[in-house]
C-alpha cells in the first residue's frame, strides 16, 4: 500500500512539474512580437504575469536586475477594447487613410483601462492607441492591412506614466520612473506586452527596454 501511495505521489509531482514547465514564461517568446496579430484579438481582460527589463537597458542605466522579473499576484489588470474609429466626418466610408488619393477605410483604435492593487495606487490609467499608431498598407477603398503588430501609444493617463513599474516590481530605478510606457503588442506566446523601448518598436524587432507582460484572464 505504501509503495502504491509513493508511486501515486511521484506521478502527481511529475504532472505538476510538467504543468509548471508548460506555463513557465519563455524570455525569448515573451519579447518576440507577432507582427500579424490584429487588435481585435487583444480584446478582453488581462492579468499581469511578469515584468521584463532588457539586458542592455539595465547595463546602461546601472539596474541590477534584467530579464524576466517576478511580480505580485493580481498586482495589475488591464481591460482592452478595439473601437471602430469614429472620425470619418459623418461618412460611412470610414477614416481617410490616404489623403493623396482620398482613400477611406474602416479602422480600429485600441482603448485600455489599467487597474492596480490597492497597495500600489487607487488610480486607474487609460491607454489609447489610434489606428495610425500601427504600420499599415493601403490597397484601395475600404481595403488594406491596418491595426496589426506592435502599435505606438498616443496616451498614457496616469500620474506615473511608467505605470508604477518600480513600485510593482520592487526594482529601484530613476531612469525607469522618468520614462513613459510607449508600445503595445502581442508576443509569440499570445500574451500582451505594454512596454517602453528606446528604438522604434513599431518598425523593427529590437530589444524591449522594460515592460509588463499580461496573460488573458481565465
Amino acid at each position: 500500500m505504501k509503495k502504491i501511495l509513493s508511486v501515486l505521489l511521484a506521478l502527481v509531482l511529475l504532472i505538476s512539474c510538467v504543468a509548471l514547465a508548460e506555463n513557465a514564461l519563455d524570455p525569448e517568446k515573451a519579447t518576440t512580437f507577432n507582427r500579424e496579430s490584429p487588435v481585435t484579438d487583444w480584446e478582453g481582460t488581462w492579468v499581469l504575469v511578469s515584468a521584463y527589463i532588457g539586458e542592455e537597458y539595465a547595463e546602461e542605466n546601472d539596474i541590477a536586475v534584467s530579464g524576466l522579473v517576478a511580480v505580485p499576484e493580481n498586482a495589475v489588470t488591464m481591460t482592452v477594447k478595439a473601437v471602430m474609429d469614429a472620425s470619418a466626418t459623418g461618412s460611412d466610408a470610414g477614416v481617410m487613410v490616404d489623403q493623396g488619393t482620398y482613400t477611406h477605410a474602416h479602422v480600429y483604435d485600441m482603448e485600455a483601462t489599467v487597474s492596480f492593487a490597492a497597495d500600489i495606487t487607487d488610480e486607474e490609467a487609460t491607454l489609447r492607441l489610434p489606428w495610425d499608431g500601427w504600420l499599415y498598407t493601403v490597397r484601395g477603398e475600404n481595403d488594406g492591412d491596418f491595426n496589426k503588430g506592435v502599435g505606438k501609444l498616443s496616451k498614457v493617463s496616469a500620474d506615473d506614466k511608467s505605470l508604477y513599474f518600480t513600485k510593482v516590481t520592487g526594482v529601484e530605478s530613476e531612469e525607469i520612473d522618468d520614462e513613459n510606457m510607449k508600445y503595445v503588442g502581442m508576443n509569440e506566446a499570445g500574451q500582451l506586452v505594454v512596454c517602453y523601448c528606446e528604438e522604434n518598436l513599431v518598425k523593427k524587432d529590437v530589444e524591449v527596454s522594460f515592460g509588463y507582460i499580461f496573460a488573458k484572464a481565465e
